[in-house]
């Protein structure tokens, strides 16, 4: 079981880049009423639901959709979608701005490394990150631990990077959480609103 701070340092910036091992996720977004039609274009190429949440200070529906299974990993593909029927939230001011489409993509961090430690080299190396690292442990001790680059142009495509824990059962975390999702959204609105500002 891998604790969920320590791990091996990220050391130099060549040896921070082994760890992160594949993409975790690609996520989507799209006008609500879309919602079904992707959905039944990623089950038809064999992608299943498996999370489906709600967040509330964002009201907006995030779905995970799973493909196969690899060795010590829940599942081996995931594509996730965001809609929300709020006319405001940051996932249709995208959808507005740049039409649907490929809204991030997550690369997954090797949980035998310090998060905090690659997410600092990172920052030395010159990436700019919108959020700290987020964290979040369920019930089973399994923890999620995310931070996300700033987004290029305000309300456009970013990227994110996550580390997934074993829980006490031997469970790799397989899921996402609600509030870190919503901590997500203040910082993503409030980097792009300051850049509009910059403008």
């Amino acid at each position: 079981m891998h604790s969920p701070v320590e791990g091996k340092p990220a050391g130099s910036s060549g040896g921070m880049l082994t760890s992160i091992r594949h993409i975790d996720h690609v996520t989507y977004v799209a006008a609500n009423e879309d919602e079904k039609r992707f959905c039944d274009t990623w089950n038809h190429l064999g992608f299943h639901e498996t999370v489906r949440l709600r967040t509330v200070r964002y009201p907006a529906t995030h779905i995970a959709l799973t493909s196969g299974k690899i060795e010590g990993f829940p599942w081996l593909t995931m594509t996730g979608l965001s809609v929300s029927e709020d006319p405001s939230s940051p996932i249709n001011e995208f959808v507005r701005r740049y039409g649907a489409g490929i809204q991030h993509v997550a690369y997954n961090v090797d949980p035998e490394f310090d998060v905090h430690q690659v997410f600092d080299m990172l920052k030395k190396d010159g990436w700019d990150f919108m959020t700290p690292v987020l964290s979040y442990q369920d019930e089973n001790e399994g923890h999620l631990h995310q931070f996300f680059a700033k987004p290029a142009a305000p309300f456009g495509t970013f990227v994110e990077f996550t580390q997934r824990l074993e829980g006490k059962t031997g469970e790799v975390f397989g899921g996402f959480n609600t509030d870190v999702i919503d901590d997500l959204y203040d910082h993503y609105r409030d980097v792009s609103l300051h850049m509009e500002k910059l403008k």
